[in-house]
């Protein structure tokens, strides 16, 4: 597998994958991932939680073209929500190590320099074979009952899934992004930042 090639911290190879192509494991994690969907956009969306909102409604982004990226976005997610258990295949990735007590600094960087390489090494062997996918963090939400759909064993932590299929075509667009000068400095971020 082309993403066992990926960097890795420590040489350690800690990462697992568990494919999904049964339709019945489909359907329980597209149903997994609809109940994240709603619990962590939908719902507080709809009650105006000020996180929720400053991150992810259209209505607070500063230019119309920035609202009408934002509102594709969620249009995206929420089409890939609606439509998992379509998808021919989910990719599970997990570590066999314990996530580490800090999210930045101390073991952080190697745990996630290692799976994340690995992920997106998975991701450019299926664009190169002709396959579309995407990395979907949110659904490690509900870790404890990916455990139980999965039959995964204790030691194993969920780290993301990458839901991948055929695409309607090769043409893809380039994304609006910010300015490079916006998020790149060379040697020092400075005062002009």
């Amino acid at each position: 597998m082309l993403a066992q090639q990926a960097t890795l911290g420590s040489n350690n190879e800690d990462w697992r994958f568990v494919i999904i192509t049964d339709q019945a494991q489909k359907e329980r994690i597209a149903e997994l991932y609809r109940d994240v969907w709603d619990k962590t956009v939908e719902e507080p969306l709809r009650t105006r939680h000020p996180d929720t909102v400053r991150r992810l409604d259209p209505s607070v982004r500063g230019s119309e073209d920035e609202q009408r990226r934002q509102q594709r976005v969620l249009a995206s997610v929420k089409y890939l929500v609606d439509r998992l258990e379509r998808v021919p295949g989910l990719a599970i990735a997990c570590s066999v190590s314990p996530a580490p007590k800090q999210p930045v600094g101390d073991r952080a960087s190697g745990y996630y320099g290692s799976i994340i390489p690995a992920v997106w090494s998975f991701q450019l062997a299926l664009r190169s074979r002709g396959l579309g996918s995407v990395m979907a963090t949110a659904l490690v939400y509900h870790a404890d009952r990916l455990h139980e759909v999965l039959e995964l064993p204790e030691s194993f932590t969920p780290i993301t899934m990458v839901p991948f299929g055929y695409t309607k075509g090769l043409d893809f667009k380039r994304v609006n992004r910010r300015p490079l000068s916006e998020i790149m400095r060379y040697d020092r971020w400075g005062d002009d930042g």
